[in-house]
């Protein structure tokens, strides 16, 4: 059996594979924009269309959930004493609050979690965070460990 370029060893097939997936999971982070995340899903699958690309990706990218407990591990991980948790949401929540707080030495950080490529803000979102970091918290949108990570990176120098 050959790879896709017609060669009989498949090792650059799967070295591009490899190259985007990170545990069994596709590595969202390696994508430069979306239409290359759907050009190799479009090349990867054999799928035809952009469009059923789009709904391919929607159907089999995690939840946010997913996204979210990445980010806190990491937090929990690399930065001693952070107060983090997950916001609940239900009838009794506040609309709009990010779906993570963090408190650092003091200083609040929210981080709103979506879904590489296709995850939208909602008005009340936006409003949220703007709100927040007008009154001096520090408020963000963000799709992966590594934006967190680099929203961060200050505190993690100072880590004892």
């Amino acid at each position: 059996m050959g790879n896709r370029e017609g060669y009989k060893d498949p090792t650059a097939d799967i070295a591009i594979h490899r190259a985007y997936h990170a545990r069994g999971k596709l590595d969202y982070t390696k994508f430069n924009s979306y239409d290359e995340l759907k050009d190799y899903i479009m090349q990867r699958y054999k799928i035809k269309t952009r469009y059923e690309a789009e709904v391919y990706i929607r159907e089999h990218m995690p939840k946010e959930s997913y996204f979210q407990k990445q980010i806190m591990d990491w937090i929990n991980k690399n930065i001693p004493g952070a107060a983090v948790w997950k916001e609940a949401a239900g009838p009794y929540s506040v609309s709009g609050i990010p779906d993570i707080t963090c408190i650092i030495r003091g200083l609040y950080y929210g981080f709103e979690i979506k879904r590489p490529f296709i995850g939208r803000l909602s008005k009340i979102q936006k409003e949220t965070i703007d709100r927040i970091n007008e009154s001096g918290g520090r408020a963000y949108v963000v799709t992966s460990v590594k934006e967190v990570a680099e929203i961060l990176k200050d505190e993690l120098r100072k880590r004892v």
